[in-house]
């Protein structure tokens, strides 16, 4: 346990050189994907109970953004996490490498696993705090969001073997939003799809 705290600790120092030693592990690819799916569930398992001990959500809200909905289903949330993070992955991947990357997807998954790792940790200290200290809760989930924006661009930077992290940053800009334009397209097909099965 001391191992993973002393890297957690070592990742908000120097992410690069965190990135680094994570990257010399040459963990196989399938546990790489494996782990991705670990910190996918845990996620979905906190969301999950976080919205199990709130307030019921508001039927005109839920009706309002559909999405929502996912919140109080932990396996449909689980299925869209993971996927979401596996397309991010090798999105990020290509475009990395049309962009004069050239970096191993072992390296990124590893890092990207990692990063998630972290975030459920957090999530974690976030919840008990929200049960403490309600408003306290809310700043630091601020704080980890930002945190993780920060190490992801290290992340993608080392993993890619980027000269900057401004390219990090356009890399993960143009992948984030082709994946929300493809997001919306298929919202909208199935849409359009509902309407005519409804007619």
């Amino acid at each position: 346990m001391k191992f993973w705290a002393d890297l957690a600790v070592d990742t908000l120092r120097n992410p690069q050189d965190a990135a680094a030693r994570i990257m010399s592990w040459q963990v196989p690819r399938t546990e790489l994907y494996i782990a991705l799916l670990a910190v996918s569930a845990l996620t979905a398992l906190i969301v999950g109970t976080v919205s199990t001990l709130g307030p019921p959500a508001d039927p005109q809200l839920l009706e309002a953004v559909p999405v929502l909905a996912l919140f109080q289903r932990p396996l449909a949330l689980f299925v869209l996490t993971a996927g979401g993070l596996i397309v991010m992955v090798h999105a990020l991947y290509w475009a990395g490498n049309a962009m004069g990357g050239r970096g191993d997807l072992g390296d990124l998954i590893a890092l990207m696993a990692w990063l998630q790792a972290l975030r459920v940790a957090a999530q974690l200290v976030i919840l008990t705090l929200s049960m403490l200290v309600p408003g306290v809760a809310g700043l630091l989930a601020l704080v980890v969001m930002i945190v993780a924006f920060w190490l992801m661009l290290h992340f993608i930077s080392a993993a890619l073997h980027l000269a900057s992290l401004l390219r990090a940053f356009g890399i993960l800009i143009a992948v984030s939003a082709g994946l929300l334009l493809g997001l919306m397209l298929i919202i909208t097909l199935f849409g359009l799809a509902g309407g005519v099965s409804n007619v």
